[in-house]
């Protein structure tokens, strides 16, 4: 039987012989004649061998026989010489011949007599031949980015890629490179392409293309691979902040990665969520299961960030920042919150506090105004001051107001309450300022349910906080607002409420709603118009001629005597009389137009 390598042959085998020009490699016999070949280890099955070849006008096989002679047979191929059978001595060898691509298939049949040979083959050859030797003609790349180095560069941590790290830090990113031929066979280093990888900030490595020691940090590396993957780290230089990018090109095609890198301290701000707050401390007047009213806006009133030279956003060092008052006595600043626990301002649906983010709440002492800095002592960099309003939280005016005087019978229209006393309007939070609900003097197309207050029907318990009966809940600008209907009649209506105490003033709005006559009435003030300016025409024409005439006779007077200007001056002022009549005329034809 036919073997690919066997130190001790059985009787009648035969040995197929590859030789590469790469080297010798395991399961190969280097010839005197080489060719460019290979072949898997391995052997398939019993008489059988499988082998790879090199198209070549000039690349052949050596087939070697065993302590038995053979006859063999060829398919798809032939021998040396163009002959397509042969018969070999023992231990003499013959050349097939691979000038193509394709299969070739090499029967073998063990001599079992003087000139008698085994009917049935005894050991089969099937070589393939390839136009190129696997991994050796390179095709494409896949290559792979990890945040840190904890697991293995893949399709899924590439996708994820993402990083911001301190400029001190060490390996904070890995790619890995790896080499393909058309069909995906791992490329051989010694036919793979050079890889060149780059970054604009931080320093590189590698461990495994340049075997056997380490390529150290350096902004730059091109090597050719060593091994069948290549692997890079990307460590942060201290000092150095901002964006990194990195650049990975092999064989013409490129690929980029974004790293942040972050310096020191060297900003930061603070900023007013909610610039008005009101007279308590955070924790003890936002609203809970026991309590439906209260202010909410001290709650993480302020944000604070920092920020590096480069301007790029830094986690909130908490533990060395601190929030100054200048007002101490009006109020005080809590704790920087880092962990989510609230929003931003407590507004619903607002910015988390987190890493990034920090959100300082306010403890109001009195009513007035405080001025707040925050300071780092790790950098001793401070902020620009900003200021609070500190509200004593009772309301003494409610005043309610529409986004429209005039509306379309049923039409869609916005109602403001807004929320004050006398230092201006009331922070967040929900206040009870009706004895109920708000009316309107016309039923609106929507229903009573859309006006301000908390009707009675529902002052049960909502949720785990109960409703009291009057209240509003209001922004930072002590305002809430509501969408309504407006009634289907015309009419003039009035959106009213009874306040909930003595110390409250109510504000009503008023506005008309018009069933959609507007264009007979805008054609009879536009009829009216005209006739007013016949009208007009017909005082102004002969009144400039009296004044005109009156002119000419006041000069001929002027001429004369003093008491012929004494004589004058009836006429005059009856003239004066007669011009306010026309300004006024005038005013009402221009009011006219404009309605037209």
């Amino acid at each position: 039987m036919f073997s690919k390598l066997a130190p001790n042959l059985k009787r009648g085998s035969v040995v197929a012989v590859f030789a590469l020009t790469i080297g010798i490699f395991s399961g190969v016999v280097a010839q005197a004649t080489p060719v460019d070949l290979f072949i898997s280890t391995g052997y398939p099955g019993a008489g059988t061998s499988a082998a790879t070849a090199v198209a070549g006008p000039a690349n052949m096989i050596s087939i070697t026989a065993g302590a038995t002679a053979e006859y063999l047979s060829v398919t798809g191929g032939t021998f040396l010489g163009g002959v397509t059978s042969a018969t070999l001595l023992a231990n003499a060898s013959i050349s097939v011949q691979t000038p193509t691509a394709g299969t070739i298939t090499v029967l073998g049949y063990i001599q079992t007599g003087v000139g008698v040979y085994s009917s049935t083959p005894t050991d089969t050859i099937i070589i393939t031949v390839v136009s190129n030797l696997p991994g050796t003609v390179y095709s494409y790349s896949t290559i792979y980015a990890e945040n840190g180095t904890n697991v293995a560069p893949s399709a899924a941590t590439d996708a994820a890629f993402g990083v911001t790290a301190p400029s001190t830090a060490t390996n904070v990113a890995e790619f890995s490179i790896q080499e393909f031929d058309a069909n995906g066979i791992v490329m051989q280093p010694i036919y793979a392409k050079p890889i060149t990888i780059a970054a604009s900030i931080g320093m590189l490595a590698s461990y495994d293309v340049s075997s056997p020691t380490l390529i150290p940090n350096t902004p730059a590396i091109t090597a050719v691979p060593t091994t069948p993957i290549s692997h890079f780290l990307l460590s942060g230089i201290p000092g150095f902040g901002g964006t990194s990018v990195i650049t990975i090109a092999i064989n013409g095609v490129y690929k980029l990665y974004k790293v942040t890198f972050t310096g020191n301290a060297a900003r930061i701000v603070l900023t007013a969520i909610n610039p008005v707050v009101g007279v308590g401390i955070a924790s003890a007047i936002l609203p809970n299961s026991g309590v439906a009213t209260g202010i909410t806006a001290n709650t993480n009133a302020l944000q604070v960030q920092e920020f590096d030279a480069a301007g790029t956003l830094l986690p909130v060092n908490a533990g060395t920042i601190t929030i100054n008052s200048m007002a101490s006595a009006i109020a005080t600043a809590g704790i920087v919150e880092v962990n989510g626990n609230h929003t931003l301002g407590d507004l619903a649906g607002g910015t988390p506090t987190s890493a990034t983010v920090g959100g300082v709440s306010i403890n109001g002492l009195m009513a007035g105004t405080a001025t707040f800095v925050a300071t780092d002592a790790s950098t001793s960099i401070s902020s620009l001051p900003i200021s609070i309003r500190v509200s004593s939280g009772v309301p003494s005016s409610v005043v309610i107001t529409s986004d429209a005087s005039v509306y379309a019978d049923g039409g869609a229209g916005t109602l403001t309450t807004t929320l004050s006393n006398v230092t201006g309007t009331l922070p967040a939070g929900t206040y009870v300022v009706f004895a109920g609900q708000a009316t309107s003097s016309l039923a609106l197309s929507g229903g009573a349910s859309t006006l301000p207050g908390a009707p009675a029907a529902i002052s049960s318990v909502a949720g785990s906080v109960p409703t009291v009966v009057g209240q509003i809940t209001v922004k930072d600008d002590g305002t809430y607002t509501n969408a309504f209907t407006a009634p289907t009649t015309d009419g003039t209506v009035t959106i009213s409420a009874t306040p909930a105490s003595a110390t409250i003033k109510v504000t009503p709005v008023t506005f008309a709603v018009s069933s959609g006559n507007a264009a007979p009435e805008a054609a009879n003030e536009s009829a009216g118009a005209d006739n007013a300016a016949t009208d007009v025409d017909a005082l102004v024409t002969p009144t400039a001629d009296k004044i005109d005439a009156a002119a000419q006779a006041a000069g001929t007077a002027a001429g004369t005597t003093t008491a012929s200007l004494a004589a004058l001056t009836p006429q005059v002022t009856a003239l004066l009389v007669k011009v306010a009549a026309l300004a006024t005329l005038i005013a009402k034809i221009l009011k006219a137009l404009k309605k037209k």
